[in-house]
């Protein structure tokens, strides 16, 4: 069972994560249309894109970080959590309840995550954030 909360009012709901999608994890027309309401900087599109174009749509928090021109997997988390926070919010997407920091947290509602070396984790992006950014022209 996955918990998860709900950004605008704060309630919880617990899911099956067997018999249905994630409710952190949108549809592709969720992404389509957060990525028209938001505003987004180029080094935000930059790791969208990375990202989506990544082998297996698989990256490092470190090769986000590098994307952007800064060192670090742990700013390079931090940059693409606020991103993901900002798309997640604007898809209305619950974020998850989870012993993880915010941040990490909420990439979650764009990719599948690993905690690797040190500080570092491993995302896979959904396949419907892929589509979604393709249908925004985003990639």
């Amino acid at each position: 069972m996955l918990k998860v909360l709900n950004w605008d009012d704060g309630t919880d709901r617990t899911v099956d994560t067997n018999t249905v999608d994630a409710p952190h994890i949108g549809q592709v027309e969720d992404y389509v249309n957060a990525l028209a309401s938001i505003e987004i900087s180029s080094c935000e599109r930059d790791m969208l894109r990375v990202h989506a174009n990544a082998p297996g749509r698989e990256i490092s928090g470190l090769k986000l970080a590098q994307t952007v021109g800064h060192f670090g997997a742990r700013i390079g988390n931090k940059k693409y959590g606020r991103l993901a926070r900002k798309i997640s919010e604007a898809a209305g997407l619950p974020m998850c309840d989870s012993d993880v920091s915010d941040y990490l947290a909420a990439i979650f509602t764009l990719a599948d995550g690993k905690p690797t070396d040190g500080e570092d984790w491993t995302w896979v992006m959904h396949e419907a954030v892929a589509d979604g950014l393709k249908e925004a022209g985003v990639i």
